[in-house]
């Protein structure tokens, strides 16, 4: 029972998060662990592996659609890898409390950001400038996706928005900037996974099929707009979440 309820949630979660370039490990987490899998030993890797199978499936199907801005994929995609592993090795021995608040509430702010449409530049950014954040933010990102699972796929669309990229681009650009950094951090995690592989095949065969459903969707029949109010809407109940779990 326990295996199909893991399996469902996976589908549910990364089918949704998929739409928004990510992979779902920002509600994977709680929902594994309030299903009864240790945090650190099974709710952890579970939802970093769930995460990784959906942003390289996702982004796979984006590439080929023709929706991944490649130009700032690609420093993003390496400052993300460098940041992941250093993250993931101080998880172990450092309290996490603080950092889940204050993610927290970057989700909410950054979602409501979104939605309102701010940029954070007026008129086309240098590439100087865009390489900068690129590397900056990207490294940060990797940290939090190997320090507190947080897969960051929907950090990174937010900043690509920010940035003054499309919505639809952004949300198929961003699976491809955080997978490599997702699958580093799983690994090292795996380590400690207690988990039988009842429970893992069942996870990766659940998020490779919401994943693929989900991207299709979003790059037939969702518009801009749309991906905007529906980021905004997760990413502020994400935030909740995590702040709840946190206090």
């Amino acid at each position: 029972m326990l295996v199909f309820t893991v399996g469902l949630a996976a589908f549910a979660v990364t089918f949704v998060f998929s739409m928004m370039g990510a992979g779902g490990s920002q509600i994977l987490v709680p929902l594994l662990f309030w299903l009864g899998l240790d945090f650190k030993t099974g709710a952890i890797p579970l939802a970093l592996l769930a995460s990784a199978i959906t942003l390289f499936s996702a982004g796979a199907h984006y590439y080929r659609r023709d929706l991944v801005e490649m130009r700032a994929a690609k420093p993003f995609a390496i400052a993300v890898l460098l940041g992941s592993p250093f993250g993931a090795l101080l998880a172990r021995p450092t309290s996490s409390t603080t950092l889940m608040i204050v993610f927290a509430l970057l989700n909410i702010g950054v979602g409501l950001l979104v939605l309102r449409g701010r940029s954070m530049t007026e008129g086309d950014m240098s590439k100087r400038r865009e390489l900068a954040i690129c590397l900056l933010v990207g490294f940060g990102v990797g940290f939090m996706i190997g320090f507190v699972a947080r897969d960051g796929g929907p950090f990174t669309m937010a900043i690509l928005v920010l940035m003054g990229c499309e919505a639809k681009k952004a949300a198929g650009t961003a699976p491809v900037i955080v997978a490599a950094g997702c699958l580093v951090a799983f690994i090292i995690h795996a380590f400690d996974m207690t988990v039988g592989w009842a429970l893992i095949l069942s996870v990766a065969v659940a998020s490779l099929i919401g994943s693929q459903i989900g991207a299709r969707f979003m790059s037939a029949r969702l518009e801009s707009q749309t991906i905007r109010r529906l980021f905004a809407a997760v990413m502020f109940a994400v935030g909740v979440v995590i702040l709840i779990q946190a206090l």
